[in-house]
């Protein structure tokens, strides 16, 4: 059994699991974590030689976790709390007792995960990725994170208006491209006060290149954006060319070192390669979309990651080192 964390409709999912069932003869449990608790519940016995952990779902059908051998954690939805329970602080109370009740289950399962919830959660952080690629050597963007708008007028001038800024969260509800702060947008530095932003010095490129890494398999991917100025090439990706990329041996070692201290199965990272041929590091994406990429060139993706879960076998540790 193989369980993809996902919604029912996810195109990713979609695309894997008919993988694993017909190649590798894998039973596969798409689990939409929203519908947990109101149509799957939870069972687990521990202590006095009881074992077993089960999920159920209210058509019946049995998951039981002593049979998982893989786990991908690949898009997990906010859990749904019956509409019935209106007072906010009980609604409060039930989720966190939902969250802390399945995410402890799950995390029993001694057994191939894509990513750990623990470590897929820290990774998503944009500053530890920063500093984490830092330490491993890889160029990064002269960067700010900030909140007061003194400091952002500072970094603008700095940069002569050469910046661009972008979001924390590549899943949230509104997904926001990385785009060129125009001047008109510093009429809009009171807005700061509400949260923080990411802003970078434009990075003068020729390709931006898109690495998946699953396992220790690294597919890589180029986008010529000569023409894009800083512009986020996944608003034009279905239109301008891009091509298998071949990375030099001694990034591909920086990126699977990278990886093994995030604790990282699976994840796309985006860099983008100089006109003096370096390659500079912009974030890497847990759960990272992939068949745009396949559709484009081909490359074998989704079997890659079929092969991965159904070997059943992690290549990274399930504890994320302190750093």
């Amino acid at each position: 059994m193989i369980i993809i964390c996902a919604t029912a409709d996810d195109t990713h999912a979609a695309k894997v699991a008919p993988i694993l069932h017909e190649k590798y003869g894998k039973e596969v449990f798409i689990f939409d974590t929203s519908t947990f608790p109101t149509a799957v519940s939870l069972t687990a016995r521990f202590g006095n030689g009881a074992t077993g952990m089960s999920l159920q779902t209210r058509t019946g059908q049995l998951i039981r976790l002593q049979d998982v051998t893989s786990i991908w954690w690949r898009r997990p939805q906010a859990m749904e709390i019956d509409p019935a329970i209106v007072d906010p602080q009980a609604r409060g109370f039930t989720f966190q007792e939902c969250i802390s009740a399945l995410y402890g289950m799950l995390e029993c399962c001694e057994t191939l995960w894509v990513n750990n919830i623990q470590n897929d959660v820290a990774a998503e952080y944009k500053p530890f990725q920063l500093k984490v690629a830092g330490e491993h050597g890889f160029l990064i963007p002269d960067t700010l994170i900030t909140s007061e708008p003194e400091a952002l007028i500072q970094f603008w001038n700095h940069h002569r208006g050469r910046v661009i800024y972008k979001s924390f969260n590549q899943r949230a509800i509104a997904w926001r491209p990385t785009r060129l702060l125009e001047e008109q947008d510093l009429k809009l530095l009171d807005n700061l006060r509400h949260a923080p932003v990411i802003f970078q010095a434009v990075i003068p490129g020729i390709r931006d290149v898109r690495v998946t890494v699953i396992g220790n398999n690294i597919i890589a991917t180029e986008y010529d954006i000569e023409q894009l100025d800083g512009v986020d090439y996944r608003l034009r990706m279905m239109e301008i060319p891009c091509r298998p990329h071949t990375l030099p041996p001694e990034m591909e070692t920086k990126i699977l070192a990278f990886m093994t201290t995030l604790g990282l199965e699976y994840g796309g990272i985006d860099f983008r390669l100089t006109p003096e041929g370096e390659y500079v590091f912009f974030e890497i994406n847990t759960a990272g979309e992939f068949l745009y990429l396949e559709d484009r060139t081909g490359q074998p993706i989704a079997d890659t990651m079929a092969a991965h879960l159904a070997g059943g076998k992690p290549v990274r540790p399930t504890v994320k080192p302190d750093s």
